[in-house]
């Protein structure tokens, strides 16, 4: 029988790997930095919305023990600490308020980014730490009332208490972003309302929570005096002496 003999012919099969060219890296690149710069926006705007519904809930917890401090101290509001022009005890009325939350009481908003929580804020010869993101509308504490007006000592005397501020957030910066209650009789500027928006932002963190730092139309979180707390626009709160929810007398 007649046998064929088939030489072994091995057939080597090359597997080509082609790389990206330049011009594909780039245009991946390209994409990626479109999706970054898409992506950024909302994630910032995700971030700012769960530090401002956190600091809700901090100025809504102050609240509910400022109710509780007036249910057993025969309806008296809370008071700033009076130490002159440069209050040392900030937030000392956090620390009377204490004891009438079941949680402790946060001090500081998520979104304050204020250097003076982690150096010194030094005016003189006296240096101290901010303490505090919050402060009390000087109109509804008897320490700090304005001048020649009968201060509002008891909430039973505040005749629209769902209308009036008692905390707002404090400025970060200068020698006001120390103090622990705002001066809301002396925002208004009869010569413009540049100038009163200018003496407002020198004490309240205006645009804290948007980006739109001192303007009329920048959101801030206030909380009112039956409890609740809300962001509001400043110009919602604030135009002049007659229109602003600061001043009992005018708040409604």
């Amino acid at each position: 029988m007649r046998s064929f003999l088939v030489p072994p012919v091995l057939f080597r099969r090359r597997t080509l790997r082609r790389g990206f060219t330049l011009v594909e890296l780039l245009a991946v690149i390209g994409i990626i930095a479109l999706l970054i710069g898409l992506l950024l926006p909302a994630l910032n705007k995700a971030r700012r919305a769960s530090m401002q519904t956190k600091c809700l809930a901090n100025m809504r917890s102050i609240e509910a023990a400022q109710m509780i401090y007036a249910v057993e101290n025969h309806n008296y509001l809370v008071d700033a600490s009076d130490q002159g022009d440069f209050d040392i005890t900030q937030g000392s009325w956090i620390g009377a308020l204490q004891k009438y939350s079941a949680i402790p009481l946060a001090r500081r908003c998520p979104a304050d980014q204020s250097p003076y929580f982690d150096q010194p804020f030094v005016s003189g010869s006296v240096s101290a730490y901010r303490t505090c993101s919050y402060a009390i509308n000087n109109y509804l504490s008897a320490t700090h009332f304005p001048t020649g007006l009968v201060p509002y000592q008891k909430i039973s005397r505040v005749p629209h208490s769902s209308a009036v501020i008692q905390f707002v957030e404090l400025v970060e910066l200068g020698q006001n972003a120390m103090a622990d209650h705002v001066h809301a009789d002396a925002f208004y500027s009869p010569l413009s309302p540049k100038l009163t928006l200018i003496k407002i932002s020198a004490e309240i963190s205006v645009g804290r929570h948007d980006g739109r730092i001192g303007q009329w139309s920048a959101m801030l979180n206030y909380s009112f005096l039956d409890g609740h707390a809300e962001s509001l626009r400043l110009q919602d709160v604030y135009t002049d002496p007659q229109h602003n929810k600061f001043d009992p007398t005018v708040a409604h």
